[in-house]
């Protein structure tokens, strides 16, 4: 654990300042460094959704220069975007 080296004077009572060793500080990097890693894919995820969301309204305003199959599957990539999310789901996912 830290070492207290000094008190600061509180209204009522002495506070010891707490500083945490060097091991701790690596630690706190180690966390700090891979929720980073967690939300920069997570920022990525959503920004590769955002760029594809207004290419797949363009094939469903424009059925007949695509095929059957491929408008139906980009309506459904739609309504699975724009579909709300459970917690539970997110939280599975997140897990995986």
């Amino acid at each position: 654990m830290g070492e207290v080296n000094e008190k600061v004077k509180g209204k009522d009572q002495e506070k010891p300042v707490y500083e945490p060793t060097n091991e701790e500080l690596k630690h706190y990097c180690n966390q700090l460094l891979m929720q980073r890693n967690q939300l920069a894919e997570k920022l990525d995820n959503v920004t590769s959704v955002l760029n594809t969301i207004p290419w797949l309204f363009e094939v469903v305003k424009n059925p007949s220069a695509f095929s059957a199959p491929f408008v139906q599957r980009c309506a459904g990539e739609i309504e699975v975007i724009l579909s709300p999310v459970d917690n539970k789901e997110s939280k599975e996912s997140e897990k995986e």
